[in-house]
């Protein structure tokens, strides 16, 4: 096959993300594939700017570090296309002879690489347009999971049964503890930390996701009795949790990111107040942030390897001259083993759609979820990364 190659990464980071990215470079290299192998500097952004960096020339080592090492080894950028742009791309996807174009992102990447594909096809360009996942929020439709959410899911459960082994800690406490996470409109990672559950009497364990409306009165009305019983609360919040006219219930004051979406997160502080306000009880936040997606020494073994296997396997499909395409897994649960297949699914969709915690997996008079959401997220989580260590730290890789 003539012509050369191109990786992007974009969107958030995630702990796993350049394992598809070296995924990608393997199959490539494993192949009798002659040409170059470029890697976007900064994104989308290294792109415009025609900022390559070729990848044939990493040793085995490197590309063996790259997939321990968390963030977007390549880069990332969030940008808004203009047609100006698409066409400036195109001409440089033609200077550099680039014929295989690889997308790695979330669902507004997935529209991105959408629109490359059709503008090549209107400028009579032979493109080959393979979109690979990646997504702590779990929310691209298409796929049973997107490679990145096993290990913010992990990282996530294994931080709220850590909090809740400090708090056993004052036998008598009934102190309200709230936990944010990430996850944007879907409850995917809040949802996860069900899985740091227990049958502790003394505790109580309340989630919130935005595909339930969120009733304050509700939740008031629950840590007000639980504090009175001398039992504590652990509040697992989403950052884009909704009232019932399905306005965010820290819609006030938001700011917006470069591609118009409303920058979320704070609302643990609203719920403090809140019910601080209403109950006088001393309530305490947690927010985890970018540590959710980052976290490579508590990732999980089995999203590291899918993420891995999801970017071979877009070299896979990129050689059956696919295009249009987003690499996909499908979840095969035969005499309860857990087993991943890959397959595809036209980016049309996918991009720009959102996927959401299906309603019957949660519990809305208890706050929490139910069996099918903690049978579909425990497997994915499965598996621990041993992570090389140099003067007690982790040694990483970058390529830029």
């Amino acid at each position: 096959m003539k012509g050369n190659c191109l990786i992007v990464q974009s969107g958030g980071p995630t702990a796993v993300i350049n394992n598809s990215m070296v995924g990608i470079i393997d199959g490539i290299l494993q192949s009798s594939f002659t040409g170059k192998i470029y890697g976007a500097a900064g994104g989308i952004h290294g792109l415009l700017s025609e900022s390559f960096i070729i990848l044939n020339d990493l040793s085995i080592q490197d590309r063996y570090r790259l997939r321990w090492t968390p963030g977007a080894a390549l880069g990332t950028w969030r940008y808004k296309l203009t047609a100006a742009d698409l066409e400036k791309i195109i001409n440089i996807l033609k200077k550099n002879e680039i014929r295989f174009f690889f997308y790695i992102g979330g669902n507004g990447s997935m529209s991105v690489a959408k629109a490359i594909g059709e503008f090549a096809d209107a400028a009579g360009y032979e493109l080959y347009v393979i979109g690979v996942p990646k997504s702590i929020d779990n929310d691209l439709v298409g796929t049973d999971h997107s490679p990145g959410y096993g290990s913010a899911a992990k990282f996530l459960a294994t931080s709220v049964l850590d909090v809740k082994m400090d708090m056993a800690s004052y036998p008598a406490s009934n102190r309200i503890t709230i936990i944010e996470t990430m996850g944007r409109h879907t409850g995917w990672l809040a949802g996860a930390c069900s899985l740091a559950g227990s049958d502790d009497q003394n505790s109580q364990m309340l989630i919130y996701i935005p595909e339930v409306p969120f009733q304050l009165q509700d939740c008031l009305k629950k840590v007000g009795k639980a504090y009175e019983e001398k039992r504590d609360s652990v509040l697992i919040v989403a950052e884009g949790i909704r009232n019932e006219d399905g306005r965010l219930v820290r819609e006030d004051n938001l700011e917006y990111d470069s591609l118009g979406r409303p920058k979320l997160g704070g609302v643990s502080s609203y719920l403090k107040e809140a019910i601080e306000e209403n109950t006088g009880i001393a309530t305490r936040t947690i927010t985890s942030s970018i540590w959710q997606r980052s976290s490579i020494t508590l990732a999980s073994k089995t999203d590291v390897d899918e993420a891995y296997l999801i970017g071979k396997e877009a070299w896979m499909q990129a050689l059956a001259g696919r295009t249009g395409i987003m690499v996909a897994m499908k979840r095969n649960s035969s005499e309860g083993k857990y087993t991943i297949t890959y397959e595809s699914v036209n980016l049309e969709e996918t991009a720009g759609k959102e996927r959401f915690v299906p309603v019957e997996w949660y519990n809305v008079d208890q706050n929490t979820m139910t069996k099918q959401f903690k049978e579909y997220a425990l497997p994915i989580i499965q598996g621990e990364m041993m992570v090389p260590m140099e003067k007690g730290l982790p040694v990483y890789k970058r390529v830029i």
